[in-house]
């Protein structure tokens, strides 16, 4: 009962309470009828049993007397406790009126006097009534007949006030009896409400707060009944807000990044011609103009080729640009991803030996075999690697190596370089996110893109000033 109680809802709750409450009232009503009917039952019987022993020595008393007038009063005095009974006096009367004997010694002697404001003739029986105060005065006058003679009278004066008791006992204790059971339904109202009412409260001030825009809120939901239903409602309600809210942020974001793929895409194409007009030109010149004096030549040729080589990189900007707006077209063929990484490093060799930066490779001892495509693939890790070698212009290490665990291959790079910042680490693969001067953020955007069109995933785990680790994850190609 006590799992069960808190799981109803409140309609249940109160229809329960109400039945509780009046099947109780009906219980204690009943129980108090019948103990106030056994009460009143044996009150009767008590009057009935001790009425008709003041009859009997009544009757003894009046036979005794023979008509002599004589008495006993002695026989009386067991009549004395009939008071407390309701029976105020009991006298016998001769045919005169005259009192021979009695309850009350005073009366012995006199005349007997009755009178009432109502008298009433019950067979033989005379009934005079007088009300006093609340309750009622009854004398009743019995005649005693022997024969055809009228002996005397015996005189009972009564006042049930023992029976005014009972009725009035009998209503206290039901008055008492429903104010105790409604009372009790007045705290389980108290109670119930107090239950409701706090959470209610918690759940408004809950809803204000989301209102006013903190989308963090979560209440309590442990409950089984309608506020535990309520609050989980009012979590998943919030929770949905907050999805909306960050997909609206990511949808306003790729609106603008779509914005500025599309103008970053024309000015790719408007930058690429005059980049190949000035590398031809640049050809041309190394070729018709150069100095004939061998000293000049050599400074003539390192110009022209540093001056190539920036157009070569600013060749490579373009080439990303347009690339990360195009669809991929992979030319995927089994691959064993070691040579690759040879290659790979091969190309940042100067730059390794210029900042001081050491390499090791940490291959698998088994070889490690993808389908990808190899131009695609081969850009990936050089993206991976510019960006360790940026991360250390001080000088550091750097480890490249490969593991295949079941149907994945995956292959690993880590540095000691600045490491990137908590806030920075989910951003680094947005599309011209960087936190660098010279960087334009596209590199790892688009080797994202291309691990994941390959059905790989890229992850980096990074510490400031500790260095990164960015590992690929690509299936496992097995050899049919």
């Amino acid at each position: 009962m006590r799992n069960i109680l808190p799981n109803l809802n409140l309609k249940t709750k109160l229809l329960f309470m109400m039945v509780s409450l009046c099947f109780l009232s009906v219980a204690a009503l009943l129980f108090l009828f019948a103990q106030a009917e056994k009460d009143l039952i044996d009150e009767v019987r008590r009057h009935t049993e001790d009425l008709s022993t003041a009859i009997q020595i009544s009757i003894e008393q009046m036979s005794k007397a023979n008509g002599k007038g004589a008495s006993e009063i002695e026989a009386f005095k067991g009549l004395a406790g009939l008071k407390k009974k309701g029976i105020r006096d009991i006298s016998v009367v001769n045919s005169s009126r005259d009192v021979i004997a009695s309850s009350n010694p005073r009366l012995i002697g006199k005349k007997l006097k009755v009178k009432g404001e109502s008298v009433k003739n019950i067979g033989n029986v005379t009934e005079y009534t007088t009300s006093s105060g609340a309750s009622k005065v009854y004398d009743i006058l019995l005649p005693v007949v022997v024969g055809k003679d009228l002996l005397g009278y015996i005189h009972i004066e009564t006042q049930f006030e023992d029976f005014a008791d009972v009725a009035r006992s009998n209503h206290v204790n039901r008055l008492a009896a429903t104010l105790v059971i409604f009372s009790i339904g007045i705290l389980a109202a108290i109670y119930l409400s107090r239950r409701y009412s706090g959470p209610i409260q918690t759940i408004a001030d809950a809803a204000q707060r989301v209102a006013g825009g903190d989308l963090s809120v979560r209440i309590e939901a442990d409950r089984g009944d309608e506020i535990g239903r309520l609050s989980r409602n009012f979590n998943d309600m919030v929770g949905k807000l907050s999805e909306n809210r960050e997909l609206e942020s990511r949808l306003r974001q790729a609106e603008h990044m779509s914005r500025i793929g599309t103008l970053a895409s024309g000015i790719a194409h408007e930058v690429r011609n005059p980049l190949n007009m000035i590398n031809l030109s640049i050809d041309h010149l190394r070729a018709s103009y150069a100095p004939e004096d061998p000293g000049r030549r050599e400074g003539f040729t390192a110009t022209v080729a540093g001056i190539k080589s920036e157009i070569e990189r600013l060749d490579g900007m373009v080439t990303n640009f347009l690339n990360f707006g195009r669809p991929l077209h992979l030319q995927l063929k089994r691959l064993q991803v070691e040579p690759v990484l040879d290659e790979t490093v091969a190309l940042i060799s100067d730059s390794l030996a210029e900042q001081k930066i050491s390499l090791k490779k940490d291959f698998s001892a088994s070889p490690c075999f993808v389908e990808a495509d190899y131009r695609q693939l081969k850009t990936c890790f050089l993206n991976i690697l510019i960006n360790s070698v940026q991360a250390m212009p001080e000088g550091g290490s750097v480890t490249v190596r490969t593991s295949s665990e079941g149907p994945v291959v995956a292959v690993t790079v880590e540095d000691t370089g600045c490491g990137v910042a908590p806030e920075n680490i989910p951003k680094v693969f947005d599309p011209y996110f960087t936190t660098r001067e010279t960087g334009i953020g596209i590199g790892l955007a688009l080797t994202k893109r291309v691990v994941e069109e390959h059905g790989g995933t890229i992850t980096i785990a990074s510490v400031v000033d500790r260095g990164t680790t960015v590992t690929v994850e690509l299936p496992q190609s097995v050899e049919v």
